[in-house]
């Protein structure tokens, strides 16, 4: 952008008897701030009405209009545009009430006798303001606001957008997952909707919905491409994300009628997504939205109470709820249906490929560590287990890992197998690539660690104690019951997933496996903090972002904002001063986790909030606590590098 002119240099400018228009427009696209944010830039224009000639043009940020109307006029003064003129100075200008006083103040510094009249643009202006937001949209089409839906409100629109900031500020995603499903019926619907929190994982929050419980089956039930996963009539969601993704006649109508949003990010976008298109939802869809909004986050906090299993134990109640009509009653049920966690699929649909479809993939692609053990059993010698089909189907699996194609791997699995029944590191690739659903991948694991078992032999048990996996022979065997301990807990089967893990470090105490970070997870998911805090203490020289911010967290749940505590978050702090943006909510989660983490790096600190972030937020305290120490830490750290060095 360029400086205003100085006074001398308007000063000898010739007057001529032009008078000139300014105009401004709060355009209907966006740009990036000076601070790297999506921002909404108005623009202002100086023209002469009577010529039709743009005499000067100049983007802004919304905020700095008032001050920047007469510094655009001063620049258009000094060096219009081409085609706008020789410099000069007009005898009058023609500005908007709302922009009389400003200009009048600019021209009273300049000391310029000049005529201050008020008025609008000609309507030429505002199709000239159309064509210039589509060139910078690329022409692409505006989508419709909420208004837009026949038999929308403003007080309807405005009700849901109430609703939505309660519901945001309450984060029910902090007790849910998306898994847990409800059952949600309003009262100009005789069958209920199914509802299922999104947030839990710290990336996209808000509520996904579902018309029919065949839907549901459909989307848990496995499928090939995302797309498939959405229902013939339609994906229904509201998601929260930031004003640059929401329709412009939804923004006007905010600033007209006072809609409420509760965060920067929490802007609510409901949404019926196709499979190759979006729409807006009807009048009976933002009615459903505005009731479920409110009642959701009521029926958490006071009927959903936790069993023996760690799940919640069934629940229902008629809720009511004030709404823009008044008071509605709402029906809620959990569970909404049975899903047996069995019938899963194996792998959940990614939807973070769908919609990354046709972007170059830049990560570095991570090499199996099986590749790796593959390369030196060839290089030093496998070792021998005395058992010759076991042996030889050892190495077809070898070969199986380093195949790239998935068929040809599960092929030789099962060769594998036909080879030795023994072999475990064939049941673990066939879970892995071969099941079809969570169900069966627990039987091929539990197959895996007993076929470890037979080919390891009991007394292997007794004398390996302490070096599992330093011994080549085992690794079969423990990644086996690795993946069994993992589909446990997939399972809720947390008590016998929790006995695995910590007898994997009895027979791996030096946990090549990293066995337990998972088992730390495991335990805090329990409230089992006693164990963890146990756990964190056996690897105490442990500097990873897990450790040392777990830490922290088992300070403070034990003794608040204790010194201790305090401490604990100190070295956490140093350890990766990346983690508390993530952990507090300053940076959202990405969809795409990173697949290479270093110590103390940003990606660490993206992981350990993806796995993590749930335990801080469901500790009374601990997020507003760690916000605060993060500021004052990074205060102290400022006036340091700020303060005069000594000479």
């Amino acid at each position: 952008m360029s400086r205003v002119p100085s006074r001398r240099t308007i000063a000898n400018l010739p007057q001529t008897s032009e008078t000139w228009q300014i105009a401004v427009a709060k355009l209907r696209t966006w740009i990036v701030s000076a601070e790297g944010r999506p921002a909404r830039p108005s623009v202002i224009f100086v023209f002469d009405p009577y010529e039709g000639i743009i005499i000067y043009t100049e983007l802004v940020e919304p905020a700095r209009v008032p001050d920047g109307v007469a510094g655009v006029l001063l620049k258009g003064m000094r060096k219009p545009l081409p085609g706008g003129g020789a410099p000069r100075r007009p005898a009058a200008v023609v500005v908007s009430p709302d922009l009389v006083e400003p200009i009048a103040s600019a021209l009273a510094r300049y000391a310029l006798d000049m005529t201050i009249q008020e008025g609008q643009p000609p309507e030429e202006f505002t199709e000239l303001i159309r064509d210039l937001e589509a060139h910078l949209r690329d022409d692409e089409a505006e989508h419709p606001g909420l208004l837009s839906v026949k038999g929308a409100t403003p007080e309807l629109v405005g009700g849901l957008f109430a609703a939505a900031a309660e519901f945001y500020r309450a984060a029910p995603w902090v007790q849910l997952t998306n898994s847990h499903m409800l059952a949600v019926r309003h009262p100009a619907e005789p069958k209920p909707r199914f509802a299922s929190v999104m947030g839990n994982g710290g990336v996209q929050y808000g509520l996904a919905t579902f018309l029919n419980w065949s839907d549901v089956e459909q989307m848990f039930g496995g499928v090939d491409h995302p797309t498939e996963a959405i229902p013939e009539a339609g994906g229904h969601t509201l998601f929260f994300d930031t004003a640059d993704i929401v329709p412009f006649d939804d923004l006007d109508a905010m600033e007209q009628y006072g809609w409420e949003v509760a965060a920067e990010d929490a802007y609510p976008i409901p949404i019926i997504y196709e499979r190759d298109s979006a729409r807006r939802p009807e009048l009976i869809d933002l009615l459903w939205y505005e009731a479920a909004l409110r009642a959701i986050p009521e029926f958490v906090r006071d009927h959903l109470k936790l069993d023996a299993s760690g799940d919640f134990a069934p629940a229902e109640a008629a809720i009511e709820v004030d709404t823009h009509a008044g008071p509605v009653n709402v029906d809620v049920k959990y569970p909404a249906g049975k899903l047996p966690l069995e019938a899963y699929p194996v792998h959940d649909v990614d939807w973070a490929d769908f919609e990354d479809e046709g972007e170059e993939e830049d990560e570095i692609p991570v090499l199996d560590r099986r590749v790796m053990e593959s390369m030196m059993a060839k290089a030093v010698g496998a070792p021998r287990s005395g058992d010759r089909k076991l042996d030889k189907a050892q190495q077809i699996m070898y070969q199986a890992w380093e195949e790239t194609n998935p068929a040809k791997r599960i092929a030789l699995a099962h060769k594998a197998l036909s080879t030795s029944a023994n072999c475990a590191d064939a049941y673990v690739l066939l879970a892995e690539e071969e099941a079809g659903t969570v169900g069966r991948a627990l039987e091929l694991y539990e197959q895996g660690v007993t076929a470890g078992e037979r080919a390891l032999g009991r007394e292997y048990f007794k004398a390996g104690v302490g070096h599992f996996w330093g011994m080549i022979e085992t690794r079969p065997y423990m990644r086996a019951r690795d993946g069994l301990a993992h589909t446990l807990w997939r399972l809720n089967r947390r008590d016998e997933a929790t006995r695995h893990f910590q007898d994997m470090l009895r027979l791996n105490p030096d946990d090549n496996q990293g066995v337990r970070y998972s088992l730390l997870d495991l335990l805090l998911e329990m409230n089992r903090d006693d164990e963890a805090a146990k756990l964190i203490k056996k690897y105490r020289d442990e500097w990873s972002s897990v450790w040392c911010y777990t830490r922290a967290l088992l300070e403070y749940r034990q003794s608040g904002a204790s010194d201790r505590a305090r401490k604990a978050l100190a070295r956490a702090l140093e350890q990766n001063p990346h983690a508390p943006d993530y952990l507090i909510g300053k940076k959202r989660i990405p969809n795409r986790l990173p697949s290479l983490l270093g110590l103390g790096d940003e990606n660490e600190a993206i992981d350990y909030a993806a796995k993590h972030l749930n335990h801080w937020r469901r500790t009374p305290g601990a997020v507003d606590w760690l916000a605060e120490q993060f500021e004052a830490n990074t205060a102290a750290t400022r006036s340091r590098s700020d303060s005069p060095r000594r000479q």
